[in-house]
C-alpha cells in the first residue's frame, strides 16, 4: 500500500509542478493587478506543498502494515463513476442550467459514489448549492449558466 500512495502522491506533485509551470507562462501578474496565470499557479503551488507533504509522511510512516494490494477495483470504479457524472452535470449546465444540473449532479455524488442517507443527502446538496449562490452571484456577482430550458420558459 506504502508503494501505490507512493506513486499517487509523486504523480499529484509532478502534475502540480507542471500546471505551475503552465500557469507563470500565462502570466501571474502580481498581486495588484493579477494576471491570468494568477490563480491557477496559486493552486498548482498549493497542491505541490500538499503533495510534498503526503510524500514526507509516506516515507517517514516506515513499514507498511496493510494488505499491500494498492487500490480496489471497486475504488477505481468509483473514481471513473464521479469523474463521468461530472462531465454529464458540465453539459447539462447548458441545457437545464447551473442550479438544477449541479442539484442533481450533488445528489448523484452523494447517494450514488459514496451511499449517503436521503436527509442528509439532501441537505448536503442544498447546502453546497446555497453556499455556491451566496458565493458567486452575491458576493462576486459571477453571472451562471441559466439554461436554455429556463430562458425559454421565461421569454
Amino acid at each position: 500500500m506504502r508503494k501505490t500512495y507512493t506513486i499517487a502522491y509523486a504523480a499529484w506533485t509532478l502534475f502540480a509542478v507542471a500546471a505551475g509551470v503552465e500557469s507563470w507562462r500565462l502570466g501571474f501578474g502580481g498581486f495588484a493587478r493579477p494576471g491570468p496565470g494568477f490563480v491557477p499557479f496559486l493552486a498548482a503551488a498549493a497542491l505541490g506543498v500538499l503533495g510534498v507533504v503526503a510524500l514526507l509522511q509516506t516515507w517517514l510512516a516506515g513499514a507498511d502494515k496493510g494488505d499491500g494490494k494498492g487500490f480496489r477495483v471497486g475504488d477505481i470504479l468509483k473514481i471513473f463513476i464521479a469523474v463521468l457524472s461530472l462531465f454529464g452535470g458540465v453539459l447539462l449546465w447548458d441545457v437545464i442550467g447551473f442550479i438544477p444540473a449541479t442539484f442533481l449532479l450533488l445528489l448523484f455524488l452523494f447517494r450514488c459514489v459514496e451511499p449517503l442517507g436521503w436527509r442528509r443527502v439532501v441537505i448536503a446538496s442544498a447546502l453546497t448549492l446555497a453556499f455556491t449562490h451566496i458565493l458567486f452571484v452575491v458576493l462576486l456577482g459571477v453571472r451562471l449558466p441559466q439554461g436554455r430550458v429556463w430562458t425559454y420558459f421565461l421569454n
